[in-house]
């Protein structure tokens, strides 16, 4: 399978790509395209219903793995925000964000564009994301600051 294969890549912008859930697969086509670090969104429940380890399997693959959890008791943390802007300042590669559709880690990048002033008049748009979009979701992912 090439990436361009991956049916859990959703979006692409720049070096941050939007994907749903991935199985083992996935990780392979991520680690050989040259990813370096994954960022989950679904929260630890969701996670834990996984039929794998996804922290092992990441990091076995020789990818960094983050947890950013969005929704349930979670909630939408503006920290989130600013840790990812810490990460993605760091990257020395494709970064990978997921959640089941993708759609939490699209809102999460949404607030990092407005936040860096990087999203153009639409940062859905800007990142060409074709999925649900939650205005929202993505004002409470804002830090203080770009409210």
């Amino acid at each position: 399978m090439t990436l361009q294969d991956d049916a859990s890549i959703v979006a692409r912008h720049d070096q941050v790509w939007l994907a749903s859930q991935p199985d083992e697969a996935d990780l392979d086509a991520w680690a050989a395209a040259g990813a370096r670090t994954v960022i989950n969104s679904r929260t630890p429940e969701e996670t834990a219903g996984l039929p794998f380890d996804l922290a092992a399997a990441v990091e076995a693959r020789g990818m960094r793995y983050v947890d950013m959890p969005i929704g349930g008791a979670h909630g939408a943390d503006p920290s989130l925000t600013t840790a990812l802007a810490d990460i993605l300042a760091a990257q020395d590669g494709p970064v990978v964000m997921h959640c089941r559709s993708g759609t939490r880690s699209a809102h999460l990048y949404a607030a990092h564009l407005i936040a860096t002033e990087a999203a153009g008049e639409d940062p859905f748009a800007t990142m060409n994301w074709p999925g649900g979009r939650d205005a929202n979701l993505v004002r409470a992912l804002l830090p203080p600051a770009n409210e």
